[in-house]
């Protein structure tokens, strides 16, 4: 299948995710509250231009069923996933109109500029594959900790989300439209689209790690007096 050839080469980037001390942390509820604050605030901004992107596809498919589901997609980041956010944030202390207001990290600008580039860049097929990653993994991620049953509230409704039937239904139709859209795919499509997957299989796993770190191996690098 065309999905699983541009998954093989980033297997050791997803094997990497799973075993993250954030996603441990997450399964046992040892992760610390302000990771996952941080978590939250990043994904909110991320989500912004990730339903754009969406859009960006339904714009550029040959497919008229792909043009409506992606339309529906680029809807429920807003509808569902935002909800979640603000649903969390009372239990995280955060406010919904400043979680809203999150400024990027370093790590969440540059995964969104990967994506937006690739947008405006590269055709229907690299596109999906670009994206996919972001589906598949929290999908595999849910999946693997659906059985963990951590204290803390939030963390059992995060796994909750992306363990459940109705994210399980979006990754299903990405999957099989980016399956038909590999059919069609030309032999130098192709190899953009492992790379383009490959890469943002790199910015999952520094998404998470950013998270943990909380940028503190940033903040602590050689820049003397400039404030971050």
């Amino acid at each position: 299948m065309w999905t699983d050839e541009l998954r093989t080469p980033a297997l050791p980037i997803w094997e990497a995710i799973y075993t993250h001390p954030y996603i441990l942390g997450l399964a046992d509820g040892s992760l610390p509250r302000s990771a996952f604050r941080y978590f939250v605030g990043q994904d909110a901004a991320y989500l912004k231009d990730f339903s754009r992107v969406l859009a960006m596809l339904a714009v550029k498919s040959p497919y008229r069923h792909h043009e409506r589901t992606w339309l529906v997609h680029s809807e429920t980041v807003h509808a569902v996933e935002q909800e979640l956010h603000r649903e969390l944030a009372p239990a995280l202390g955060l406010n919904p109109t400043v979680l809203a207001e999150t400024t990027p990290g370093p790590v969440t600008a540059a995964y969104t500029d990967h994506l937006i580039r690739t947008a405006y860049d590269r055709s229907y097929p690299v596109l999906i594959a670009a994206v996919l990653p972001c589906y598949w993994i929290y999908r595999e991620v849910g999946l693997r900790l659906q059985d963990a049953a951590p204290a803390f509230g939030p963390y059992r409704d995060w796994i909750a989300t992306y363990a459940g039937d109705a994210y399980g239904q979006s990754v299903t139709e990405a999957l099989a439209m980016a399956e038909e859209a590999g059919l069609q795919a030309a032999a130098s499509d192709h190899a953009a689209a492992v790379r383009a997957f490959y890469a943002s299989s790199r910015y999952e796993w520094l998404f998470w790690d950013q998270a943990w770190s909380e940028e503190r191996s940033l903040k602590a690098s050689a820049f003397p007096g400039i404030p971050l």
